[in-house]
């Protein structure tokens, strides 16, 4: 007589919430973000431009600032996605990454170093994961 269960063993798994799903993604694009940055400094010629920036350059203040505005939407996100009601966070978690897409596609077009193109790649991919998560929001069931 053979008495030997099948025990079939599986994995402990928890529903995670949607707010902290798109925070997460908002914090690994962010990531990508300044990885990008930082490996950029190491592309021939970048730094000695750099250095060649001066203060009394008109509209200098002006572009530092659109970038630092720019690069200050997805730490806000993070922050915002876990806050704010569904209805808004939705919204915002559509548009904003959308913008961002757009914005990455139309910034790289002309970039030819391979880990500028693959970051711009995951950006874009972590953004569309970000809307469609967003899309999908669930909503819950009205009880009367």
């Amino acid at each position: 007589m053979n008495t030997t269960k099948d025990i079939s063993t599986s994995f402990e798994d928890y529903k995670i919430n949607v707010k902290l799903k798109i925070s997460a993604l908002w914090i690994a694009v962010m990531f990508c973000y300044v990885y990008g940055d930082y490996i950029e400094v190491y592309v021939p010629g970048v730094m000695s431009e750099a250095l060649l920036v001066s203060a009394d350059r008109k509209g200098i203040q002006y572009e530092f600032f659109a970038v630092a505005l720019l690069m200050s939407i997805p730490s806000v996100m993070i922050f915002l996605t876990l806050a704010l009601k569904p209805a808004i966070n939705r919204r915002l978690n559509i548009i904003i990454p959308g913008l961002f897409v757009v914005l990455l596609i139309a910034l790289n077009l002309e970039t030819v170093w391979g880990f500028y193109l693959y970051l711009t790649g995951l950006e874009v991919l972590l953004s569309l994961l970000t809307m469609w998560y967003a899309w999908q929001w669930p909503r819950s069931e009205m009880t009367q």
